[in-house]
């Protein structure tokens, strides 16, 4: 049976994306059979001949993951806007049955799911109070959750694990994003490791000449390289415990 995983993030522009791409680029390139999985994304990206959803495109380049684009993003809108906002905009309900039976199929073709979601936990998907955490909880996924080094991330990161548990959803980790070596950054880093109830995981050092927008990949392979122990994540997407030191 496929194992699975949601990325979420504690705010927009935390590199969701960024930590998705690098995760899969890792799986792929150590040959597990895993895949990448948007089920709404908001942001059209156009470079060169091609025209796409912003990250879905973004994790294709960097992993090298082969599938069509509308499987692994049954929902895309062009503006890049709350999802919500974007589906009135352009008069296309999000039906999560359609998520369900995409992922179904994506479950049925690999052993590992990299789901990211599209912001937060409490991200309307509709006018009617339908949140990304209702269609976490009903995909079975467990979370890892990306974060801040700098400041406000202590409040933020506590908050969204707090939501989270309020909501019956599982949270695994937190992969900080990044990180520049600062004294302020280590003692967050420290303050989450003891507060937040879920190990740290990751830390992403700052990567240089990344641009998900343009679609610029940079040194994000090179650093997930260095810096992530892929074996040690995949624990997290199964019923191994994991440890702070693990990853």
């Amino acid at each position: 049976m496929a194992k699975g995983i949601f990325v979420i993030g504690t705010d927009t522009s935390v590199g969701k994306t960024v930590v998705t791409a690098g995760l899969m680029h890792l799986l792929l390139s150590k040959g597990y059979n895993a895949c990448y999985f948007k089920p709404v994304s908001s942001g059209i990206a156009d470079v060169g001949n091609h025209s796409g959803p912003v990250d879905v495109s973004f994790v294709k380049a960097v992993s090298g993951l082969q599938e069509a684009e509308h499987t692994l993003n049954p929902f895309s809108f062009r503006a890049p806007v709350s999802p919500h906002l974007a589906s009135r905009m352009e008069g296309r309900e999000i039906d999560v049955r359609e998520i369900q039976k995409s992922l179904q199929d994506l479950k049925l073709r690999y052993d590992y799911i990299m789901a990211e979601g599209c912001g937060g936990l409490a991200v309307p998907l509709n006018d009617d109070g339908y949140l990304l955490s209702n269609l976490i909880l009903e995909t079975g996924f467990d979370c890892i959750l990306v974060a801040r080094t700098g400041l406000g991330t202590i409040n933020h990161t506590l908050l969204t694990v707090k939501y989270a548990q309020c909501s019956g959803i599982q949270m695994r980790g937190i992969f900080l994003n990044g990180y520049t070596h600062s004294f302020l950054e280590d003692d967050n880093i420290k303050t989450l490791e003891r507060l937040a109830g879920i190990p740290v995981c990751g830390v992403i050092p700052a990567l240089e000449h990344v641009d998900v927008d343009r679609q610029i990949i940079g040194n994000l392979r090179e650093v997930f390289e260095k810096t992530v122990n892929i074996e040690a994540f995949i624990k997290l997407m199964g019923d191994v415990p994991v440890t702070e030191e693990s990853i």
